[in-house]
């Protein structure tokens, strides 16, 4: 079986919302632990998503403490991925290392507080949870830093540029995936014009040319993030797969393998399934409904596939990533 590294899942959201929530919740949420652990996953992005709305900095804050206070503690089956396991390429055996990133920079800074609050609680935030992998600067919809998804035409506005160039150096990607088209492009270009050292990464979006949806990647932003080294995680939302058809996921999975081999990874994005008239309605197709879901997947691209592409999938491209960013 292979080990599997993933960028992106809501736990730490869910436990913060949800009174009662735990970690071990197998009907509620996708990367419950007993998924993971079936799932072979061995390294885990714990991504601190926020709504842009009053108290988002508050919320995201609340799920860094629970990163560290909870998910870490020391009879846990997660473990902070360390830097020697980065250098080596080394995913632990008997443990679920994870590692935090922010999706939403709203969690940074209220829409009407003074820029320099977002920088001290990025520091606030690292201190808390550890080294931060990514950051998306908006979620679906435009924000005071840019523009998102649903946001079309919205680009990169002013403290976007700002916290851009704050973030150059610091060895945090950033995240592309709920960028609007436009947004993306003017980050890219901003980076460029102005010299700066950013990593930048998909975390959870497929393909455009496989389902059309805002969510998924235009080739032109495919070809960006494979020509500047970055990774693109393969989302299973039935919603961004294909809302009737859950064999369209190994399009998406079979097009990166063949247009982004190195950049191709897993960004599943498990979050807290939806409750409606007492009866639980899944977000995700049955087949890839949660992180068990891994083997089965592997198993059936294994018929096309190579070891050596099945294994850069599914955790090397990563790891690889990871080892520039980081070591």
């Amino acid at each position: 079986m292979f080990p599997i590294v993933d960028l992106h899942c809501d736990l730490t959201g869910y436990l913060a919302w949800i009174p009662g929530a735990t970690p071990m919740d197998v009907q509620r949420i996708g990367c419950a632990i007993p998924h993971l652990q079936a799932g072979q996953v061995r390294l885990q992005t714990m991504a601190f998503f926020t709504p842009t709305e009053p108290g988002s900095t508050e919320f995201t804050l609340k799920q860094a403490h629970i990163f560290r206070d909870t998910l870490l503690q020391p009879d846990s089956v997660f473990a902070p991925f360390s830097e020697s396991q980065v250098k080596n390429r080394a995913l632990p055996d008997d443990k679920i290392a994870i590692v935090a990133a922010i999706e939403n920079a709203s969690g940074l800074a209220e829409e009407n507080e003074p820029l320099e609050k977002a920088f001290a609680r990025l520091e606030e935030i690292i201190a808390l949870a550890g080294p931060i992998l990514y950051i998306s600067f908006t979620h679906a919809d435009e924000n005071r830093f840019s523009g998102g998804n649903y946001t079309p035409g919205v680009g990169l506005k002013p403290d976007g540029e700002e916290l851009l160039r704050y973030l150059s150096g610091k060895r945090i990607a950033l995240d592309l995936a709920h960028t609007s088209d436009a947004a993306a492009h003017d980050m890219l270009n901003f980076i460029d014009q102005n010299n700066l050292h950013i990593p930048v990464i998909a975390s959870h979006s497929n393909f455009r040319t496989v389902y059309d949806n805002p969510r998924n990647l235009p080739n032109e932003l495919v070809q960006e993030v494979v020509r500047r080294k970055g990774l693109i995680g393969m989302n299973f939302l039935k919603k961004f797969t294909h809302p009737e058809q859950p064999e369209v996921l190994l399009e998406h999975i079979s097009y990166g393998l063949e247009h982004a081999p190195q950049a191709v990874c897993f960004g599943a994005d498990y979050f807290q399934e939806a409750e409606i008239t007492g009866d639980w309605v899944s977000n995700f197709h049955e087949e890839h409904q949660n992180a068990s879901k891994y083997p089965e997947i592997l198993q059936r691209l294994s018929q096309r596939y190579s070891t050596a592409e099945l294994a850069d999938l599914s955790h090397q491209n990563a790891l690889r990533f990871l080892e520039r960013l980081w070591a």
